[in-house]
């Protein structure tokens, strides 16, 4: 990490409460969109396939390249808004995310769309850390535990909105590949004057700039760290499964053909995220891991049993699970770190947590994907679900040994 900027720390001392609860409000909604971006194209793929004749493989190559460019954003300017401001970030993000709705506008083979993912990776990179970090400063209360609520809420929402807008899109209107990202872009002119009126956290930026990888955690910190990600990786796994493998699975495996129901499976998992961090607020961060962990595993089983049985309904009751899991570990690590990190760390903390997430998110997908051109998916996924509980119980250990030991920094307003 570069040496950290000592206004963060101090900044929302001079934003007046009405300001703070409109930018609060405000950068929740850019996040909630930014996310939504992310998983938008899921059901999408399907067409994409049909229109530029790539397979599975083809499907994991897309997604990962959005997992390139948001690990490019976050491990080489993963702290950018500590030093130069949390409102130029963002308005950085909404750009990218505009210019990567306008590449998959202009697409007409698998190489621009890859181009697509990975400025649109981009965009979510910058967006994460930065929206986590300003929604910290700028709650009312100053209340680190509502801030993540809040944080995570709105990002495992925009992702589930994301792929269930765009499967209405593709079930329902005309060319949706192509106005599913007009009706983007417009959007997009909308966030960014949202940007505008979030009040600016970073009162004093020293602009000392730096893109070499941020991989280090602040003194004391390390155990939560690698039981935080650790944890954020093995949930991500299954958000990577669903975003890049699930049309293909219901499509060629478990026969369903209309992409309204695929964006809303490709959803479900998000959203029942969402709603599961909601109702567990005010579980502490080490019941919350603990308890995300566990069901995780039983999640991994009901997927895989379903995908060997031909079940519709085994799978989305899978998915259910897998979605209270990925709400409870994700709030859990992120209410941990938001508790411990000091003010002028978090961006770059919270972009590690985030690193570890997509890495999660991009790997097992990736791993499925080329597995499955020598056995099949069915069982590619049983492959790489087992590696992928071996992670869940490596995580549940090192978590229960460091969660809820340190003591947190004291406030500074």
């Amino acid at each position: 990490m570069t040496a950290p900027s000592s206004a963060a720390a101090s900044a929302p001392a001079h934003i007046p409460s009405p300001a703070r609860r409109r930018g609060y409000i405000l950068a929740a909604a850019v996040l909630l969109v930014m996310m939504a971006a992310g998983t938008l194209p899921i059901p999408l793929y399907v067409l994409y396939q049909k229109q530029m004749g790539y397979g599975p493989l083809g499907v994991t190559v897309v997604f990962a390249a959005f997992v390139v460019g948001t690990l490019l954003a976050l491990l080489t300017l993963g702290d950018l808004s500590d030093h130069v401001g949390r409102r130029k970030v963002l308005a950085i993000a909404v750009i990218c995310g505009a210019a990567s709705s306008a590449l998959f506008l202009a697409a007409r083979g698998i190489e621009m769309l890859v181009g697509a993912r990975v400025v649109g990776g981009l965009a979510a990179g910058f967006a994460t850390g930065t929206a986590t970090a300003a929604l910290a400063e700028l709650q009312p209360r100053g209340d680190g535990r509502a801030a993540a609520l809040v944080a995570s809420g709105s990002n495992m929402t925009g992702r589930g909105l994301g792929p269930l807008a765009a499967g209405i899109f593709g079930a329902y209107v005309t060319t949706p590949t192509r106005s599913v990202f007009w009706s983007y872009l417009g959007l997009y002119t909308l966030t960014l004057a949202a940007v505008a009126l979030i009040p600016e956290t970073v009162t004093d930026p020293d602009h000392a700039i730096s893109v070499r990888p941020r991989l280090g955690v602040p003194p004391g910190m390390l155990a939560v760290m690698i039981g935080a990600c650790l944890g954020v990786f093995a949930a991500f796994s299954i958000l990577g499964f669903f975003s890049s493998l699930v049309p293909v699975f219901l499509r060629g495996i478990l026969g369903v053909r209309n992409l309204a129901l695929i964006g809303a499976t490709s959803g479900l998992i998000f959203i029942t995220a969402a709603v599961s961090q909601a109702v567990s607020a005010g579980m502490p961060a080490r019941r919350s891991m603990s308890a995300g962990l566990s069901l995780l595993l039983a999640c991994l089983g009901a997927l895989e049993s379903a995908l060997f049985a031909r079940s519709l309904w085994l799978f989305l009751a899978g998915t259910v699970a897998g979605g209270v899991a990925v709400g409870l570990i994700f709030r859990g690590g992120l209410t941990e770190l938001n508790r411990l990190a000091e003010p002028p760390h978090r961006a770059s903390v919270v972009s590690v947590f985030f690193a570890a997430a997509y890495l999660g998110m991009a790997l097992p997908a990736v791993l499925t994907g080329l597995i499955s051109e020598l056995t099949g998916p069915v069982d590619a996924s049983a492959y790489t679900s087992g590696a992928m509980a071996a992670i869940v119980v490596v995580a549940l250990i090192v978590m229960l040994r460091a969660f809820g030991v340190a003591p947190g920094p004291q406030p500074t307003w």
